[in-house]
């Protein structure tokens, strides 16, 4: 085994749970825990392996993804076409790739590093230690395939691991899951109504974005100010735009009411930008369609258990359904299913509205409703269309990523993507590059969220105690992870450190240490640079380009249930820490000299935004102060 300890028997155990493991016969593989001082000296971390060997399992992941659809869009039984010729399979969870727990793809990437140890080993028995009855499923049907003797022994699951909510949703009927998000959007679009408006029929470039991360003095002003879009927003004022934003999380009716009251002021103060919610779109053939698309993929899908061979493992028989099986499910005909079909619908009602559109910009994270989109931008026959990879693109973020097959022209099944994919910099063009994205797709741009960076400050702060500053992101798994070590520390050293928490808007706290100060999570995190000496956050967040652009210490956290997405991945001006020992040597050992990475070696930074009018084809305007 990789890096492991001498084996002294042929039995495997691989220990999937957060409690400590006490087995001291065979090897023993960590499989959501990194070895610390207090593990046992048989015991190694499968989540490291996976780090050690990360561009072949991540090429194996692809490849994997890439199987399963052609397996599934090639075979007349399992294809998932809904009308206009249009595949569904885009749509799919699945497909969307999230790096998220539900998406599977941190468990996915373990069994590959596990066939690979297996493969190097002599080992003739599997005793496998969970209460992941999917995952138990997988590893049994591996140990079958690969000739070994496999025991299974449940362990006590996790209070924290599955919550009543998720209870309550899986042991739901998906297709009442489904009506019940068909009535929540129907509600949602009525509380929208008041101010539904078409789309304005003289402009011909539209952007599609969320309804989210607003700028900091919108509620004062009432203007439009966007963290996606910056400084472009006072550029394109002289220029016809249609702005049609797609709701994140703002389901209450308090919620609701002032989205109205916001698109309303934006359009009243604005002579030339349009500004629509697109979830405010519901007609009695919107609905309709949604429910007959939604009846058709749910008799198509029948049953379910003929895609079950499509999962498995090319050249094996080695199968991973069971883990995929639930969120396919959702995804078929649950919850998600119908929300696809609404979005679906949606989409080609607001996108045959438009007049002929010039250029169309969306932000690009491969999510189903990108499918949609750049289908019937392109059945209507409007002009280019680009996906902006607005702020970085991270080694193990697969959803701006493919099998390089997927990329030949003469490919049967054609993957929906844009005309040109905008990158804001070096950084995120190497990135894509690397992975074989087509580089004659790629355009660079300005970086329109780190533009600020282009006259940032370096860390003054000048006491003598020491603060850390950390921050969170939505990832539960990860925050977890980070706050655990981080109460440890705290634990051990009372007194030696002054903590601000500026929590991501998503999580909620429980059993913080006393001496931790939550700091507004509405401010800009690089307000609290100057009262800090360093930035200890998720490998997940972006966070950390700020920390290092701005001479700030950063220490990222590895989360062993999720992959190392920091941008930085490998830099070494990025401290990464594991363990409550390894954060305390990162704060000890913190040099006089201060990190630092010239901003304009991973962005454009050029205030003018050349890039970015080149692009669209429209003249420089004048930059907004607010943003730099």
């Amino acid at each position: 085994m990789s890096k492991s300890r001498e084996n002294s028997t042929n039995i495997l155990n691989i220990w999937d749970s957060e409690q400590p493991c006490f087995i001291n016969n065979g090897q023993v593989l960590l499989w959501r825990q990194f070895v610390t001082p207090n593990s046992l000296p048989n015991a190694v971390s499968i989540c490291e392996i996976v780090e050690e060997r990360a561009i072949e399992i991540r090429s194996q992941l692809l490849k994997y993804i890439y199987d399963v659809g052609e397996s599934i869009n090639n075979n007349s039984k399992t294809q998932l076409r809904l009308k206009q010729d249009f595949n569904y399979f885009w749509m799919t969870q699945f497909h969307s790739r999230p790096y998220t727990e539900s998406g599977q793809l941190n468990n996915s990437a373990k069994v590959f590093a596990l066939i690979q140890i297996i493969n190097e080993n002599k080992f003739e028995q599997i005793t496998f230690h969970s209460s992941n009855q999917q995952l138990t499923k997988v590893i049994r049907n591996l140990s079958t395939n690969l000739n070994l003797e496999f025991k299974s022994d449940p362990v006590v699951r996790s209070k924290s691991q599955v919550t009543t909510k998720s209870r309550i949703k899986l042991r739901t009927p998906k297709p009442l899951l489904a009506l019940i998000a068909l009535g929540a959007q129907l509600k949602v679009s009525i509380d929208l109504q008041a101010n539904k408006s078409n789309v304005k029929s003289d402009a011909s470039i539209s952007f599609f974005d969320y309804w989210y991360r607003f700028g900091s003095s919108v509620q004062e002003n009432r203007k439009f100010e966007s963290q996606y879009w910056t400084s472009l927003v006072g550029d394109l004022e002289g220029t016809q735009v249609n702005w049609l934003h797609n709701l994140v999380d703002q389901r209450g009716k308090a919620a609701l009411s002032e989205a109205n009251s916001l698109v309303k002021d934006f359009n009243q103060n604005s002579t030339k930008h349009h500004h629509l919610i697109a979830d405010s779109q519901m007609n009695f053939k919107i609905f309709w369609s949604s429910l007959r698309d939604y009846s058709r993929l749910f008799m198509r899908t029948m049953p379910l258990s003929k895609y079950k061979s499509a999962f498995s493992i090319e050249g094996t028989d080695i199968n991973l359904w069971p883990i995929f099986r639930n969120e396919w499910l959702n995804s078929l005909r649950g919850y998600e299913a119908m929300i696809n079909c609404l979005r679906f619908n949606r989409l080609e009602s607001i996108i045959a509205q438009l007049p002929q559109q010039r250029v169309g910009v969306y932000l690009i994270e491969n999510q189903p409703w990108e499918m949609a989109l750049i289908h019937h931008w392109r059945n209507f026959g409007h002009g280019k269309l680009v996906g902006v990879a607005h702020s970085t693109v991270r080694f193990w973020d697969l959803r701006q990523m493919s099998d390089p097959r997927r990329f030949l022209r003469n490919q049967k099944n054609l993957m929906p993507r844009p005309d040109k994919v905008a990158v804001n910099g070096p950084l995120a063009k190497n990135s894509l590059v690397e992975a074989n994205y087509p580089e004659s797709e790629i355009s660079e741009v300005e970086a329109l969220m780190y533009l600020h960076l282009a006259e940032h400050k370096v860390n003054k702060k000048s006491d003598s105690h020491k603060t850390i500053l950390v921050a969170t992101d939505f990832l539960e798994s990860a925050t977890k992870a980070q706050m655990e070590l981080l109460n440890e520390l705290l634990i051990k050293d009372p007194n030696k450190y002054r903590v601000l928490l500026k929590p991501h808007w998503s999580q909620a706290f429980k059993n913080l240490h006393s001496d931790i100060e939550i700091v507004s999570g509405k401010s800009d995190l690089s307000t609290y640079f100057e009262l800090c000496d360093v930035l200890y956050c998720s490998a997940i967040t972006s966070a950390v380009i700020d920390g290092v652009c701005a001479g700030v210490p950063v220490i990222q956290c590895l989360d062993p249930e999720s992959f190392n997405l920091s941008p930085l991945r490998g830099n070494s001006e990025v401290k990464f820490v594991r363990t409550t020992q390894e954060l305390n040597d990162a704060l000890n050992n913190m040099g006089t000299s201060t990190p630092h990475i010239s901003p304009n070696v991973l962005f454009n930074l050029d205030l003018n935004l050349s890039r970015w009018h080149q692009l669209l084809e429209t003249k420089a305007g004048q930059t907004q102060s607010n943003y730099n």
